[in-house]
């Protein structure tokens, strides 16, 4: 088991841990495993506060979302461009390798930066919300595990 899934299924536990199970149908929050009123078993997710909703993925990206901070995308791939290529000189003036690309061929630079941090996802360096911002997943057990 990779370290994302072992992650993934800790924040699993701790989304049924921080949230209850609902009846939608008699709409109430509900303890047990059967609902008293109409003894269904098929419940929502419900997060004080916050609201209801099947499954568990929008608890965890509230969770993370809450807990964490997202990077600055545009700082981390500079900074990985800066240290893997060399800054350009041209007379007197230096300009860095992140700052070349990114003012030269702006749709290459856009298509690097998605290219890496999709790396970074799938080698589990990188956790990605469902609105499209990425967070550490250092951070994420840091601060929820």
């Amino acid at each position: 088991m990779s370290r994302l899934d072992t992650i993934q299924e800790r924040l699993e536990e701790l989304a049924y841990e921080e949230t209850d199970n609902f009846c939608y149908g008699c709409y109430k929050v509900v303890d047990g495993d059967y609902c008293p009123t109409c003894h269904s078993d098929d419940f929502m997710r419900h997060l004080d506060g916050v609201g209801v909703e099947y499954g568990t993925d929008w608890v965890i990206d509230h969770l993370v979302t809450e807990a964490c901070d997202p990077i600055d995308e545009d700082e981390v791939y500079d900074d990985m461009l800066d240290e893997c290529y060399p800054d350009i000189e041209i007379g007197c003036c230096t300009w860095t390798a992140s700052t070349v690309l990114k003012e030269l061929d702006p749709t290459t630079y856009r298509i690097g930066k998605l290219e890496y941090f999709g790396g970074l996802v799938e080698d589990g360096e990188l956790w990605e919300s469902e609105e499209g911002e990425y967070y550490w997943v250092s951070d994420i057990e840091t601060q929820l595990l």
